[in-house]
């Protein structure tokens, strides 16, 4: 489990990185960057030559002076610290310059070596070519970023203009996103769209139609091209107020559109009822089979099947998807769920099963089980050879990111590490992995051993870092340790600071509202800073989750379930009428996050009883193999 270290061993090893990272120089470079101040810059750039941190010296100069720079000061940077992340950051500022002055031969140039391009640089990228004669990219932008629901960044917007100005943007390439914006409730960009294709649309009409959509469903216009936009739009939106009736307005109109916009219509309903758990869904899918839509639109048919178990559907909505899309493990695993009742599909099904099991993810383990297959072992540990440690400890990234780690720079920390391990192989991967683990820098050893191909250490790649406080508190609950650890892992990578966009957290991410509600049913004293108590999270963590598990009927995945997304929701997933097999209920939560979230957390569990010596495990028994149909009973907490 948790890779063990003598005190001294660590107090070494943190000491040879601290050789660098206490660097006041650097620290003070860091500062002077801050408020711009060259003069300092430059000094600094000066006296950090030879430093693990010239690369942030040099840069800092070079990035605060880049307005005034020429291409050669840039090339020397590039050159002299390669394949660095801040090597690929000056890149990227220097790419902006260039097309904030319209050297687009030099963009296109510079451009070529950035690995990963943001949105901005694609933008960029295409308004480059554009320049340059590039007859393809106009049809290749307008493919990839035209019909988005994001917002786009002022370079793709310059994009847009400099494709209308050379007429390359169509009248049906027009009504296309105006479809989109205005299923959106995006009022002015619906205004400026509709203007390209030579109708008014006021403010205040757009506006009734996102507050009072059923006032338009109730007196349609539909006998112009517009009016059906506008109606499309109305429906989409009152259907997820009320489907039933969203669906009667919809039945009495349809045949008044045309027979691209007829299934279309039928597909905004089918969104709806599947992310509802609505029947309905699997019908009225089959209903838009005729007309382009997308793999997103698909794979919401797929679940809608899959939650109804109808199995002739899965396989039909499976093929509709592109075949890349039906190489995904996912759909691997239910076109062989769909194909095992049928006896003449049976054998094509545990061929399926059989390409699936030689991994342990989720989808590996599911169908593990359906060849009546418990995994019970591990793969065996990698041990580092003293090369493979020195090859660790003599790569300037790696270092750099422990440094600065040490210094707590997290942000800087996390980018130098991703980047430097994003092409290692596994030896590399998991001698960063043990140094990682050894300055307790949980989440990054977690990221590097999970990473691995085909040389593992499982014990790196589920770590169990305090263990006291988190085994005593589930034993005093009576839960399985195994499980906890799978949700903190999720939840956190044992980041005790951690806290996500919604405000929770600590290990096991409790809200506030959660944390002083436990608080008070443990009769402590609440106050904000406890939830970043290692002892008392996995406290009041532990006793929430047994809480939660408890009102959900012990259900491990409607408590997995209910301790992301809320215990209500979970329940409400619950099919009101039957018991549904655990795969199904997974499959068909409507949340992508919480789906996630439950697939991640089992096989955690899984893996963690393994290494906890628990015996061989089934992913399926451990999920509770059915979910029960809903009860009425009143759940009680947050």
């Amino acid at each position: 489990m948790l890779l063990k270290k003598t005190g001294l061993a660590i107090a070494v090893f943190l000491a040879s990185v601290l050789a660098y990272a206490d660097d006041q120089d650097f620290m003070a470079a860091r500062e002077a960057y801050r408020v711009a101040d060259i003069p300092a810059l430059v000094d600094y750039s000066t006296k950090l030559q030879g430093n693990l941190f010239a690369v942030y010296a040099d840069y800092y100069l070079l990035s605060r002076q880049l307005d005034k720079a020429d291409g050669i000061a840039v090339i020397t940077f590039l050159q002299k610290y390669p394949d660095t992340w801040l090597a690929e950051k000056l890149r990227g500022e220097w790419l902006v310059m260039l097309a904030k002055r319209g050297d687009w031969p030099n963009y296109q140039q510079f451009y070529g070596g950035l690995a990963k391009p943001e949105l901005e640089h694609k933008c960029y990228n295409y308004t480059a070519r554009i320049n340059t004669s590039d007859k393809k990219a106009a049809s290749e932008a307008l493919a990839e970023l035209w019909l988005t629901t994001k917002d786009l960044p002022t370079a793709c917007d310059d994009l847009f203009v400099l494709l209308d100005k050379s007429g390359a943007i169509s009248q049906d390439d027009y009504w296309a996103r105006l479809r989109l914006a205005l299923q959106n409730g995006s009022v002015g960009l619906s205004r400026y769209l509709a203007g390209k294709v030579g109708v008014d649309l006021s403010t205040q009409r757009l506006e009734q139609i996102n507050k009072s959509p059923q006032l338009y469903l109730a007196k349609p216009d539909v006998e112009t091209a517009v009016g059906h936009e506008l109606y499309l739009a109305a429906l989409n939106r009152y259907a997820r107020q009320d489907l039933d009736k969203a669906a009667t307005y919809w039945e009495t109109v349809q045949q008044r559109f045309n027979s691209e916009d007829r299934p279309y219509g039928w597909r905004l309903l089918a969104l709806i009822a599947a992310k509802q758990q609505d029947s309905r869904a699997v019908d009225w899918f089959k209903l838009s089979h005729n007309v382009v839509w997308s793999d997103d639109d698909k794979e919401w048919a797929v679940r809608s099947a899959i939650r109804n178990q109808r199995w002739d559907e899965v396989l039909t909505f499976l093929n509709l998807l592109s075949a890349d899309k039906q190489q995904d493990r996912a759909w691997k695993y239910w076109r062989a769920r769909a194909m095992e009742g049928n006896k003449d599909k049976a054998k094509f099904a545990q061929a399926i099963y059989n390409g699936l099991s030689v991994d342990d993810d989720y989808y590996g383990l599911l169908a593990r089980d359906r060849l009546g297959n418990r995994i019970s072992v591990q793969p065996k540990t990698y041990v580092l050879t003293a090369q493979d440690k020195q090859v660790a400890t003599q790569n300037l990234g790696l270092q750099r990111a422990l440094a600065l780690y040490t210094l707590d720079l997290r942000t800087e920390a996390v980018r130098e590490w991703n980047w430097t391990l994003r092409n290692a192989d596994d030896k590399l991967l998991l001698a960063a992995a043990e140094q990682a683990a050894n300055v307790r820098w949980y989440d990054r050893a977690i990221y590097a051993a999970e990473r691995t191909k085909q040389l593992h250490s499982y014990s790196l790649r589920y770590l169990t870092p305090y263990e006291e406080v988190t085994r005593g508190y589930s034993q005093d609950l009576g839960l399985d340790p195994a499980w906890v650890y799978g949700l903190i892992r999720q939840e956190s990578r044992f980041v005790t600071s951690a806290k996500s966009g919604v405000g929770a957290g600590g290990l096991m991410q409790l809200m506030p509202t959660t944390a002083q509600w436990v608080a008070n049913r443990l009769k402590i004293p609440y106050h904000a800073g406890m939830v970043n108590e290692i002892g008392t999270n996995v406290q009041l963590g532990t006793y929430y989750i047994n809480h939660v598990f408890q009102q959900l009927g012990n259900q491990p995945v409607l408590a997995t379930a209910g301790y992301n997304a809320g215990p209500n929701r979970a329940k409400q997933w619950q099919d009101p009428n039957q018991a549904l097999p655990v795969d199904v209920y997974t499959e068909s939560i409507p949340f992508s996050e919480t789906r996630d979230y439950v697939k991640k957390v089992m096989t955690n569990a899984v893996h963690y009883a393994l290494g906890f010596g628990q015996g061989p495990q089934s992913i399926t028994e451990r999920m509770g193999k059915v979910i029960p149909a809903r009860n009425v009973q009143t759940l009680e907490g947050p």
